[in-house]
């Protein structure tokens, strides 16, 4: 039979042992481990992750960490992307090594839902299905966001494919994003009236797709930066018929009005 004496005993090594697992700040330096958490924020090459103990970790990006995006439902398939897609308010899983008090991370993955639903309130974007009214209003709500510069793609009826000028606008919309500290790019995409519902949102949601693909490929624009582009069907201006002005991509260049400010 334990003693009282001993059953104290055995209490106090079960806890002490429960506090170094919950503690991998304790870590000798050089010791790997793994935090899963919420990025609460990015100040630089440090970010701040809140584990799921509620505790704030310090972890140190280098441009050696791996930093990836989940994509597919089985999420078994990966897309490299670049630091510029660390933000606060996503949830990711880090690879990382103790070096004093914080961590360095060797890699970074997080969920491609997750990506856009971080993007979305880091823009002021709440998702919505409440119709037309509302898809329309989404482009200019963006909480603490600014458009400083738009640009619309026209298109043939029917076509996806981009124009000269078109191109030509998507590259000096590029251009301005050099000196920017911080930036988002908001894409979507729009359609004239003719033709019927579901075949018009496929449409649209195929130009932004378009558009989405030029900025990331030969715009030079950081896939992190670009919003998933939004297919929203017939454009509100539309009228009736064929509106070639309603073929469109509307993409507007957002900043943070803090970041704006302290420039």
């Amino acid at each position: 039979m334990i003693s009282m004496k001993g059953l104290k005993q055995l209490a106090l090594s079960s806890a002490l042992m429960g506090l170094l697992v919950a503690l991998p700040a304790l870590a000798a330096d050089g010791d790997p481990s793994t935090i899963k958490g919420l990025i609460t924020a990015v100040n630089g090459d440090m970010i701040t992750v809140k584990d799921s103990n509620n505790v704030e970790r310090k972890i140190h990006v280098s441009p050696d960490t791996k930093i990836k995006k989940k994509k597919g439902l089985a999420a078994v398939r990966y897309e490299t992307v670049e630091k510029g897609a660390l933000m606060a308010g996503l949830p990711i899983v880090a690879d990382v090594v103790a070096q004093g008090d914080g961590f360095n991370a060797t890699a970074i993955s997080f969920g491609s839902e997750d990506f856009r639903t971080a993007q979305q309130v880091q823009a002021g974007v709440a998702p919505t299905h409440a119709g037309m009214e509302a898809n329309a209003a989404r482009m200019n709500d963006f909480g603490t966001y600014e458009a400083l510069a738009t640009a619309e793609v026209h298109f043939a009826s029917g076509s996806t494919a981009i124009s000269s000028q078109g191109k030509s606008d998507l590259m000096a919309l590029a251009a301005k994003t050099k000196e920017l500290k911080d930036y988002r790019m908001v894409v979507q995409g729009f359609t004239d009236s003719t033709g019927d519902a579901a075949a018009n949102q496929v449409l649209s949601t195929k130009r932004a797709a378009a558009v989405t693909n030029f900025l990331q490929q030969k715009a030079g624009v950081s896939p992190g930066r670009v919003q998933a582009g939004d297919g929203m069907g017939v454009a509100s201006d539309a009228g009736t018929g064929s509106n070639a002005s309603a073929r469109k991509v509307v993409v507007k260049l957002v900043v943070d009005k803090g970041v704006n400010a302290g420039k």
